[in-house]
């Protein structure tokens, strides 16, 4: 009997001490468990403030993304206006040039026709930019070998001249005289600059007394020789004067010469 309560109270004893060492390791591991979990729910927090950091800078990216966007298509809209009114304005000054240049050529038109029945070998019409040309021979205005007028011949001339500005009110007149490489007399002119301004002085007083030209519409100049005949103007010689009208309400437009 003694031995069976001997090997009772072993197995007790060894019992008992196989449920305290499995209740050490269960709190060991529920420690461990805690552990873990404290761990876990730190990780958790990282991670929740890791995805909260990066939703705002996300967020911010996103906006600052969607402002350069609108920055783009705000300058994209303002250069397509800018184009469009660049393509208006460019249309609009085409148009105004197209109708300069019709207005050009209907004014020289009215003009060179009033010299239409000169001999052509007398006279030379042409344009030049807005100016309008029309060169005359010395043989349809001077006394021959002198800057005098010879009235009987430069009447008609002068009258055609007249005429051209009488009709177009906005029209002004620069008369200037050419002339050959002769030398001339320093008694009589110093030199061929002075002949030309002679000419084309004598010129300019017959319009005005003769003609009625207002004398803020007329001026005279010189080119003495210094410009070359053509072979549009050859026939003319160098001994000229040239009428060279201009309207002051167009502006330079190059047009094809007569």
């Amino acid at each position: 009997m003694k031995s069976l309560v001997s090997i009772v109270v072993i197995l007790f004893i060894v019992q008992s001490c196989v449920s305290i060492s499995k209740y050490n390791d269960t709190l060991l591991h529920i420690e461990k468990l805690k552990a873990d979990s404290a761990l876990l729910a730190k990780r958790n927090r990282m991670l929740t403030d890791e995805k909260t950091y990066l939703e705002t800078k996300g967020a911010s990216m996103e906006q600052i993304l969607t402002n350069r966007l609108q920055e783009k298509q705000d300058s994209i809209k303002n250069k397509e206006e800018l184009l469009r009114q660049r393509e208006l304005s460019i249309k609009d000054m085409k148009a105004r040039k197209a109708e300069e240049r019709e207005a050009f050529e209907t004014l020289s038109k009215s003009v060179f026709e009033l010299f239409n029945n000169i001999n052509a070998t007398d006279i030379y019409k042409h344009t030049n930019c807005t100016q309008i040309v029309v060169e005359v021979s010395d043989r349809l205005l001077f006394t021959s070998g002198t800057t005098k007028i010879d009235n009987s011949k430069a009447s008609l001339i002068l009258a055609k001249v007249a005429e051209a500005m009488q009709k177009n009110a906005d029209l002004n007149v620069i008369v200037t005289g050419h002339t050959d490489s002769v030398n001339y007399s320093k008694e009589k002119f110093d030199d061929n600059w002075s002949l030309g301004m002679m000419k084309s002085n004598n010129i300019v007083r017959a319009l005005i007394k003769e003609n009625k030209i207002p004398t803020y519409k007329i001026s005279s100049s010189s080119k003495a020789e210094s410009v070359s005949l053509t072979k549009q103007n050859l026939q003319l010689g160098k001994n000229r004067i040239e009428f060279v009208f201009y309207s002051s309400f167009l502006p330079c437009i190059h047009s094809k010469e007569e």
